[in-house]
């Protein structure tokens, strides 16, 4: 936890960073081949969309009461973590896609840069050579690549965490895997003291997702496979409340392999 904090405070002290550049010297156009085809596509962002929704639906019904004895004294239920199409309920999100927040890479770099306190080998871009696999992404390219998050003296709590990204079977994409590393709780605004002295009430955690598609289905064709991989965290209710005027920091790492995308990354109420 105190390498974290410390790494952290470095990258803020030392300047918030942005993307590189990313031109195209010979200027040509891309071709838009691939055996996805558009009902692929279609279906893909469906599923996408239809797998959030259906996961903030059972987020927010979650805390939904058990309707009480009819004697008993009615509670009111606070709608306040669940959207109610005034105040969105994800303090950050992008979502890449024609159904999602964002269709291009300048979007996603839109949503990330104002946050960003560290940026090695992370871009958002469009690979246009398969089929998928050419979705607009957050792409990190070359084992280590890190790019660090800071959200500074939040306003909402952060109580669910989810990411977004592709799995595959070609050899350019399943080899791939990233480590997420989130600190809520913490003060990485102030130095290393006041990092360090945060640590103790600072909560972590941490989990790796791989792009390898494991689907168990022999592949005839020949052609690449790729899907999008959903992955959603509940972080601890007791605790979301506590990290409320506190940092919130996310750490993404690639751990193995040459490529990993990432089609969204959320942190919501």
């Amino acid at each position: 936890m105190t390498a974290i904090l410390g790494d952290a405070v470095d990258d803020v002290e030392e300047g918030e960073m942005s993307f590189p550049d990313d031109q195209n010297p010979d200027d040509k156009e891309t071709e838009g081949g691939g055996a996805f085809g558009m009902a692929g596509h279609i279906a893909s962002s469906w599923a996408i969309a239809f797998n959030l929704a259906s996961s903030a639906i059972w987020h927010c019904a979650s805390k939904r009461p058990v309707r009480p004895h009819p004697h008993a004294n009615r509670r009111r239920y606070n709608h306040a973590h669940c959207d109610n199409g005034i105040n969105p309920p994800c303090m950050f999100s992008f979502l890449a896609g024609s159904k999602g927040t964002t269709a291009r890479p300048s979007g996603i770099a839109s949503s990330l840069i104002p946050y960003i306190v560290e940026n090695t080998g992370w871009q958002p871009g469009s690979e246009m050579t398969a089929g998928f696999a050419r979705k607009t992404g957050l792409i990190g390219t070359g084992t280590g690549a890190t790019m660090t998050l800071l959200f500074r003296n939040i306003t909402r709590p952060v109580r669910r965490f989810d990411v977004v990204s592709l799995r595959s079977k070609s050899p350019a994409w399943k080899d791939g895997s990233a480590k997420f590393v989130l600190v809520t709780g913490g003060d990485f605004s102030h130095g290393k003291e006041a990092a360090e002295a945060s640590s103790m009430m600072a909560r972590e955690v941490s989990f790796e997702i791989s792009a390898d598609l494991n689907t168990g289905v022999s592949n005839n064709s020949g052609e690449d496979q790729h899907v999008s991989y959903h992955f959603g965290l509940d972080l601890d209710q007791s605790e979301a409340s506590k990290s409320v005027g506190k940092d919130v920091l996310l750490r993404i790492t690639l751990t193995k392999g040459t490529q990993f995308k990432i089609l969204g990354l959320m942190l919501c109420e």
